[in-house]
């Protein structure tokens, strides 16, 4: 090894942290002997990214695009590194075709896009996270003589903040969230202490595969939710809602006006009727909703099966709530 080698030399112990999330980058680093990991660290879970050996080099990324470190690297085992620094690199770089150079930003600019999208995808999947475990735990748990299902608060709490590797205020939150939703209650009991109720295990594990369903379709792993929360035209939660709003207001009718229609979709959604054209002829296709012209009037429109047009209001209402209450567990 050469001299100029030698005094970039960097000796580490087990534990030592050579850099933090976050941190300023003006040097990279070769692992000449030991181990070092690479973790990302959100709130007070750490996920293990990476562990390097003997001729592995880490924190290149911020030499290159001059962005702060996108994860921490600690010592896992006493180690020797090789620290090489911007000016070190840049002269280097200069031996790089500019072609290559482009690359590399190309690769490390990719590479930020993966940690940032991973890191979202760990913080936000926590909720969701959790209303899957107590799902699971609920399942396992048998009803009372009124199909009430009674979780141990306290239990519960540490054991999902033991699996999620969260604290367990944070898990406290969420399922304080649930309680305030409606989806549970809070209760006690002599021989439980604090309890979790379920009253409605149906809708409780619905809203359990809808959290799945959409951590999966956000990770990549699925790409479209299932028929129960899937609409097949994205506009349709948006007209069902404008005309729940018509039918709330003026009661049980079955006709209204298409105008009426049309000014409640551009107040809520900014968009004119004309935007819903292709749903509404499916809807009339399928006998739901039908346009007629009284003689001397505006377009009205008539819901024509109730039944069908039922079972869509309330697949809406539910997806509705759903998101609603997944952004509270989330927040």
């Amino acid at each position: 090894m050469s001299a100029m080698e030698q005094r970039l030399k960097r000796y580490f112990e087990e534990g030592d942290v050579v850099f933090q999330d976050g941190d300023t980058g003006h040097t990279m680093f070769i692992i000449l002997e030991g181990e070092v990991e690479i973790a990302k660290v959100l709130g007070d879970r750490k996920t293990l990214l990476a562990t390097l050996g003997p001729g592995s080099m880490f924190g290149e990324m911020a030499l290159i695009d001059n962005q702060p470190r996108s994860a921490m690297a600690a010592v896992k085992s006493k180690a020797v590194l090789l620290e090489i620094s911007r000016e070190m690199l840049r002269n280097r770089m200069e031996e790089v075709p500019k072609w290559l150079r482009a690359f590399y930003s190309i690769i490390v600019e990719r590479l930020r896009d993966a940690t940032k999208n991973q890191s979202i995808l760990l913080t936000q999947g926590a909720g969701r996270q959790v209303v899957n475990i107590l799902a699971l735990k609920a399942k396992e748990t048998e009803p009372d003589t009124h199909d009430r299902i009674m979780i141990e608060w306290d239990k519960a709490v540490s054991e999902t903040a033991f699996l999620l590797g969260f604290n367990e205020e944070k898990i406290n939150d969420t399922v304080n969230v649930l309680v305030t939703s409606g989806l549970g209650k809070s209760d006690r009991r002599e021989e439980l202490g604090r309890v979790f109720v379920i009253e409605d295990a149906e809708r409780f594990f619905k809203f359990a595969s809808f959290c799945r369903e959409r951590y999966m379709l956000e990770a990549g792993g699925a790409k479209t939710m299932s028929e129960q929360f899937a609409f097949a035209d994205s506009r349709e939660p948006e007209l069902l809602q404008a005309i729940e709003s018509i039918l709330t207001a003026e009661g049980a009718a079955q006709d209204f006006p298409a105008e009426t229609l049309d000014k409640s979709l551009q107040e809520k959604f900014k968009q004119p009727l004309d935007k819903y054209k292709s749903l509404m002829e499916s809807y009339s296709k399928e006998g739901i909703l039908d346009t007629f012209r009284p003689e001397g009037s505006e377009p009205v429109l008539r819901i024509n099966n109730r039944e069908l047009f039922d079972g869509k209001m309330a697949k809406m209402r539910l997806v509705v709530e759903f998101e609603e209450l997944e952004k509270s567990i989330m927040a």
